[in-house]
């Protein structure tokens, strides 16, 4: 993918504070129409699908995601796919990840590991694929779900952006410094249409546009330079994602929705 890190729409504060773990995501399933970008404009040259899958757990959340992209090449397209799955703690303080990659049908890339912050505010990913690698993570690291939580809470409160420390985990790398801006929905994209049968998740919901941006950081933490990627989102208040999109330097995608559908949520005592 051009390397397009799949977000939960996906963003240090003290990031999980009370208000913060009172926010909740709707279990869902959805699927998004993939198309290239190139300088920020439509074009013809790949295409694909965008699955995501939500599910809540009685201590937390699972996330399944798999991006498929077809790859215009001098003789024929070029399949693509990156799939990601992760079980992050209610709590954010604890995320297994695996994330595989593929072309042409042969995998090119595995790394999975856990990544887990201690009550001394201290964290550490450990990897067992590559086997013995580790990386120190700061107490105010944030998880995807986590992220994606604090996002619609600053959103909800009539904040304007933040900044953060996300980890993801699909490189033996620190986690990056997020900056993001939350702002007006542009009108190009308020007639984004909410797929038919998925109205129930929508419904009386706020729409909310934002902007970050993703630096790779030094030991210190501190983001260098130009962002190593930017996305755009427009997301439900439940966490429902109806457009994003993921730029590179002078290339990128962009999805729209196209199915939703809710997910049952657990039974817990």
């Amino acid at each position: 993918m051009l390397n397009v890190r799949l977000l939960i729409p996906l963003l240090v504060l003290a990031a999980m504070s009370a208000p913060a773990a009172a926010q909740d995501l709707v279990p869902h399933r959805a699927v998004y129409a993939v198309s290239a970008l190139d300088r920020g404009k439509s074009d013809t040259g790949t295409s694909g699908t965008y699955a995501y899958e939500l599910r809540l757990t009685c201590d937390g959340y699972v996330v399944n995601q798999r991006l498929r992209l077809e790859v215009a090449g001098a003789r024929a397209a070029v399949a693509s796919e990156q799939q990601s799955q992760m079980i992050e703690s209610r709590d954010g303080k604890k995320l297994r990840f695996e994330h595989r990659t593929t072309t042409g049908g042969r995998q090119t890339s595995l790394v999975k590991g856990e990544a887990l912050i201690g009550d001394d505010d201290k964290g550490e990913a450990r990897f067992t694929d590559p086997e013995g690698q580790s990386v120190a993570l700061p107490g105010t690291t944030l998880f995807p779900v986590a992220i994606a939580r604090e996002t619609i809470r600053q959103a909800q409160a009539g904040e304007q952006g933040f900044d953060a420390l996300f980890f993801f985990g699909e490189k033996v790398k620190p986690p990056q410094s997020v900056n993001v801006l939350i702002g007006k929905l542009p009108k190009r994209l308020s007639d984004v249409k909410i797929p038919e049968g998925g109205e129930q998740l929508a419904d009386g919901r706020t729409r909310i546009y934002y902007r970050a941006g993703f630096f790779d950081t030094e030991a210190n933490g501190k983001g260098q330079g130009e962002p190593a990627y930017e996305m755009s989102s427009v997301t439900l208040d439940n966490g429902v994602e109806l457009y994003g999109t993921h730029e590179e330097g002078d290339g990128g995608i962009e999805y729209r929705i196209t199915h939703l559908e809710a997910l049952p949520k657990p039974e817990c005592k």
